[in-house]
Order: structure tokens, then sequence, then C-alpha cells
């Protein structure tokens, strides 16, 4: 049996009587600080090496017609060129470590993009380690390691890609700061479609990931903005998550909010990573990370819950040698449209021990998570955000009881 099927048979009912009774002792009593077993060093965003100027040298168009090679084009590039690729497809794996550089494809007549097509055999679309990248217009698959990844840069814009079947990652910035993704549409990636880790200052606004073992996944990083996308037919939409043994070990003040998340029930494909561990079904998962707001979203049609707030040992057998803190603190959530969720949970789910029929669930295993949601079926009961932090932890201290 679950930790959580453990502990939801002894919080059903009787809650109020405990409160009456044990409500001062337990409110009184001390709160240990949620902070990480040993000592951790954070090193989000980009390295100091990363330029926070773009620098300029050159301010030419390099212009690649079909048939010719766009890595040759950009091992000719200088700072601040622009590469604009022509119609046609293109067999390649780009590298590039520039800064200041574009790659910008030329749409057909019909609209269509320049593809880059790995045809199963290359490994990346395009990988680099230049601050202030942009790449667009430009569709990317059959890759078998990932679309788009950069690392270790300042200030990326991924924007107006189409990317499919392009690996684990469609779109892949890590360990950088400032990153924008916007106009992305992707899909079947064997872990997440659009996902940013180990970074900060990130927006990832109106794109659509779909048919992914993950939609959107914000994971060890910082300050992230999660709005206007529409995620859908993945096995899990949305993940904000905190993870051990990362070179970052901070995940806070994530927002997701305006986005359409909906029907998520897609079988778990996924064939290594902690990915594989996320059930079908659920919409938007937290996973210790701190400070998430989730509002104004959509949810509609995810099987086993539209939203999960849990701590590491959900998850984790053993946490024991974690170099993070273990639960998630301060999440929000107010103001969300739930239709249809949780009517046909994922058997992941239920092994799990998640109850069935809510549309939010939380582990309470944090007292100052606020749950403003009078529409939605909540488990186990949460408090109403005009509670005092007293009332706060008197509620959470009894469910503690009733695991």
């Amino acid at each position: 049996m679950s930790r959580l099927q453990k502990w939801v048979v002894g919080i059903v009912g009787g809650l109020a009587a405990v409160l009456i009774v044990a409500g001062l002792a337990l409110g009184l009593m001390p709160i240990a600080e949620d902070t990480p077993p040993k000592p951790a060093d954070s090193i989000l965003g980009a390295p100091d090496s990363a330029p926070r100027t773009a620098p300029v040298e050159s301010s030419r168009i390099i212009t690649v017609q079909a048939g010719n090679s766009i890595q040759a084009a950009v091992d000719e590039a200088k700072p601040g060129d622009v590469i604009e690729i022509m119609p046609g497809t293109y067999h390649e794996a780009v590298k590039f470590k520039q800064h200041n550089l574009t790659l910008r494809g030329v749409p057909d007549a019909n609209g269509r993009y320049p593809i880059l097509d790995g045809e199963g055999k290359l490994d990346n679309g395009v990988f680099g380690t230049g601050s202030f990248f942009l790449i667009e217009q430009l569709q990317i698959q059959n890759y078998t390691e990932n679309g788009v990844i950069v690392q270790g840069a300042y200030n990326l814009t991924f924007r107006d890609l189409v990317i499919h079947d392009a690996g684990k990652y469609s779109v892949f910035p890590i360990l950088s700061t400032q990153i924008l993704i916007e106009r992305v549409k992707t899909s079947g990636a064997a872990d997440s479609a659009l996902y940013v880790g180990e970074s900060a200052e990130i927006t990832v606004r109106d794109n659509e990931a779909y048919e992914s073992v993950t939609g959107i996944e914000i994971e060890n990083s910082n300050d992230a903005v999660v709005e206007n996308n529409y995620v859908h037919d993945n096995t899990g939409g949305i993940l904000v998550f905190l993870l051990p043994h990362k070179n970052a070990k901070e995940g806070s003040n994530t927002v997701v909010r305006n986005n359409r998340i909906e029907n998520n029930n897609l079988p778990n494909f996924a064939t290594e990573g902690v990915v594989q561990q996320v059930p079908a079904g659920v919409g938007l998962i937290v996973l210790v990370a701190d400070g998430t707001e989730i509002t104004g979203n959509t949810f509609s049609g995810n099987g086993s819950t539209a939203i999960a707030v849990v701590a590491a040992d959900v998850f984790f057998d053993d946490t024991s040698d974690f170099d993070i803190p273990l639960v998630p603190e301060q999440t929000w959530i107010h103001g969300n449209t739930f239709t249809n969720n949780a009517a046909n949970p994922s058997q992941e789910a239920v092994s799990y021990g998640f109850p069935t029929g809510n549309d939010i669930l939380w582990d309470a295993s944090a007292w100052n998570n606020t749950i403003d949601e009078p529409t939605a079926k909540v488990f186990p009961y949460a408090p109403a955000p005009g509670w005092p932090d007293f009332a706060k932890k008197v509620v959470w201290r009894v469910i503690q009881v009733l695991k």
C-alpha cells in the first residue's frame, strides 16, 4: 500500500471533531523549516562567462539555398549575423557556439517552413552554447535526442517552430537565463515537449504541446511564466518539478496562468528518467517546487485529476540522500475552471494512492499551500485563503495525525 493510500483512509471522516479537541495544542507546536538535508549551492542561470550584452562584430545576412549546408553557413558566421534558410529539406545536425546568432527559416509560397530532418539517425537538430540566440520559422523532425538544445547561455528565443518526433525534448534550454519560448507547435517527445531546466527568467507562451509524455516542464528553475498555451493529449500536461542531484538546487516562483490543459490521458511511453513515473491523466503536477501560482487555467477531461501538489516521497521511495527541500510550499491555486476531470483515473494514479473523483489533490506535506477553488473537488480538506496562519497550521497538524 502506498503512502497516500495509507493515510487517505484515515483522513476521511472525523476531522472536525479532532480539530476541536486538538486545535490549540497542535497549532502551538513549532513546524520544522523545509530545508535541504545537506548544504547545497545554487547555480541557477547562465554561467558567469555568458555575455550580458549582445556582441556585434557583423550584421550580414548569410543565405542558405536548398541543397547547401546550414552548418557551413554557421561555421562562417560571426556574432551579429543572420542565417536565412531557404525552403527545402536539410538533413543536418547543426552546432554553434557563437554569441548573437540568428537562424531564421524563410517560408515558401504556401507558408511552410524549411525542414531540418534527422531521418531517425542524427542526434540533435540544433545544439549550441551561444548567448543571444534566436531560432525561428523552422520545422524540425526525426531526431534521436532533441529538436533544439542550448545550454549555459543568456537571452535565448525559440519562436515559430514546428517540431515533431525529435527525441526526448523538442525545445531544451538548460542552465541558462532569460529564455523565451513562443508559438511552438510540438508533439511526439519521449520526455517533455517544451522543457526548461536549471534556469531563470523564463517565459513559455502561446505554444501547443501534444502527444508527448509531458507537454511543458519547468524543472529546478526560478521565475518562470507559463501562459496562454494549449497543452493536450499528453500523459501529463504541465510539470513544475524540483528534483535532487542536479546542479541547480532551487525551484521557485513559477506562474502557470491562462492555459488550456485538456485530455492529458496518453499512456506513458518514456523509456528513462523520473518522467516514467508521471501517471497518465494528470493536468498539472507540482512536485516539491515552492511558490507556484496556478490561476486562470481551464482544466478539462484529465482522467486522473486536474492538479496534484505532492512531496518528494510520493514519487521516490528513499529521499534520505536528497540535496533539496522535500515538500512544496506556498502553492497558490485560484481562479481556475474545472470540467469533467478525474472521471477515468489511470492505473498509475491509483497505484500512487490518488483518491478518485477530485479536481485537486495535495498530500498536505506543507501547511502554507492555499487552494481557493470553491467549485472544485479538493482532497484533503484545504483551509480557505482568509484563514490566519495559526488556523492553517492546526488543520495541517490534524491531517498529519490522521495520516
